[in-house]
């Protein structure tokens, strides 16, 4: 339904009871359509604000950007690296103090790869807070 037929509707001139039942009939499946359609729209907007369907599109996104994968990537890496550096560092049993080297010299390592930048690195405007590509619809 666009504008011109609206104007066009409006522009028709009634001049009889049968003239004016045949326009009131064309409004009201007019109105039933526009309905339909509204309900429609609102369906597909409910469906894709589901939990599986977001992450579903979420995984989908992943999949396509090589720089998405390539964070993801090194964060992983980072956070494996870190996890075994404090296991060499605090080993099976060992003191408050021992224990609280070893979780900052994971954080550390964790953070000096994952921060690390690459020659190849893509623009920072082309990025997105993943929050921000899960919301928007």
């Amino acid at each position: 339904m666009n504008t011109e037929d609206i104007g066009v509707e409006i522009m028709e001139t009634v001049n009889n009871t049968s003239d004016l039942s045949g326009a009131i009939k064309r409004l009201e499946s007019k109105r039933r359509l526009m309905e339909q359609d509204l309900q429609d729209q609102f369906h597909e907007i409910l469906d894709g604000l589901k939990p599986t369907n977001i992450l579903k599109n979420t995984l989908r996104e992943v999949q396509e950007s090589s720089a998405l994968k390539h964070n993801l990537l090194k964060v992983a890496l980072g956070l494996g690296v870190g996890y075994f550096s404090r296991k060499l560092v605090v080993g099976k049993s060992a003191g408050l103090v021992k224990k609280a080297l070893g979780t900052a010299l994971q954080f550390g390592i964790t953070q000096f790869i994952a921060k690390k930048d690459d020659s190849e690195q893509p623009n920072r405007s082309e990025k997105k807070n993943i929050f921000k590509r899960i919301l928007s619809i």
